[in-house]
């Protein structure tokens, strides 16, 4: 699938595709790829055997052809090095050395192109062709300002380092890690898009959680607030995201150092609050609206202040017997919690911490009605999850 690269803070961007070719946004050429191994030239766009896949969803691409004895690989990621840069690397994982073609020159290398290239492919005017040994790698980089040859320098940050960069920028906001891996990778894909300006519209909340502020922070808060309450006036029922949304806002205001904003949005929670919400989706949404769903099975904050409800839903049963841990949940307004679930045979049990001042009242939700505490920190073993197909 393709998707939108860049750096956070800078402005360039480009589009990754679906088998790999990088697509600047500022309308300079694209930079595509082919692999020449024993047999033939492969060119990946026509490779049945080509996958690829997002690193925990973080713009950070890895895409696979199949060669004689093995896998060729690409990946690709942005670094902020040198004025910014977009790394492509090709790691061959087969028995057998290879030549890789890019078709583009203004690249920096950490080897010297090919002066004899093989033969059997025509490549666009520009192109240049690095060997690439058995079981090595090789990088190239096209510079975001003014692209040129050169030496890529060797302490350019890995992917891997990479990843765990934007891992560190999306858990500002919150951390979770739960059994359904597509979740996980979902709200690190949304947020990521968020800190690329790729997702903008109703987003406003998310990038304050995520400490993107700017002047006009709080003012695009209290608007997205204003839609909401405007869209909810008149409705029997409210949807099922509006306790979230609210909660999240208000949590929002308060990092953004306006706590009567705050408190107004826990004033209009108390005006509506005797009206039913909507039970939440049985399956996850696919929008911006994820990041609302994942946190709200995890945990319900009141808008108003005072109580969380973990696991207000129960326990998915596809979860039953895998740990799984949430880092930096809205409680209330002023207040994170952060918990784990372990379990005891078929009783679960959360170990729990709460960030903010004393008195959040936590209960268990459907994972066990009968269990609640004042106390900041603690384990308690729940009952045991009943199969609703039984």
């Amino acid at each position: 699938m393709s998707r939108v690269i860049g750096n956070r803070g800078g402005t360039w961007r480009g589009v990754v595709t679906d088998h790999g070719s990088i697509i600047p946004s500022d309308g300079s050429t694209e930079l595509s790829w082919h692999v020449a191994a024993d047999d033939r030239w492969y060119s990946p766009q026509n490779e049945p055997s080509l996958r690829q896949k997002w690193y925990a969803g973080f713009p950070v691409s890895e895409t696979r052809i199949r060669i004689p004895n093995g896998d060729m690989v690409q990946r690709v990621y942005c670094v902020a090095d040198l004025g910014g840069m977009t790394v492509i690397e090709f790691e061959n994982e087969s028995t057998l050395p290879v030549a890789i073609a890019v078709t583009r020159s203004d690249v920096f290398t950490t080897r010297a192109p090919a002066e004899n290239p093989p033969q059997g492919i025509n490549l666009p005017a520009g192109s240049i062709v690095l060997p690439v040994g058995h079981k090595s790698t090789v990088r190239i980089a096209l510079a975001h300002s003014l692209p040129h040859a050169g030496r890529l320098p060797e302490d350019t940050p890995t992917h891997q380092q990479v990843v765990r960069g934007w891992e560190a920028a999306c858990d500002v906001a919150s951390r979770v890690t739960v059994p359904d891996h597509t979740v996980v990778a979902g709200v690190a894909r949304l947020r990521s898009d968020i800190l690329l300006g790729v997702t903008s519209e109703n987003a406003a909340v998310e990038l304050a959680r995520l400490g993107e502020t700017h002047h006009d922070s709080i003012v695009d808060v209290v608007e997205s607030v204003q839609r909401l309450l405007k869209k909810e006036k008149r409705s029997k029922m409210l949807a099922w995201d509006t306790p979230h949304q609210l909660a999240a806002a208000a949590r929002a205001c308060v990092l953004l150092g306006d706590a009567v904003a705050a408190g107004d949005i826990g004033a209009s929670w108390l005006r509506m609050a005797d009206r039913d919400v909507q039970e939440l989706p049985v399956e996850a949404p696919a929008d911006l609206s994820l990041i609302a769903w994942t946190e709200t099975l995890l945990a319900q904050a009141s808008p108003s202040g005072g109580h969380c409800i973990l696991l207000p839903y129960g326990i998915p049963e596809t979860w039953w017997g895998a740990p799984f841990d949430a880092r930096g949940i809205t409680a209330d307004p002023h207040r994170t919690i952060a918990y784990a679930v372990r379990w005891h045979g078929a009783r679960p049990a959360v170990l729990w911490e709460v960030t903010g001042a004393p008195g959040l009242l936590i209960s268990g939700g459907r994972a066990d009605v009968n269990w609640h505490t004042a106390d900041a920190s603690g384990e308690a073993l729940l009952e045991a999850p009943v199969s609703s197909h039984v």
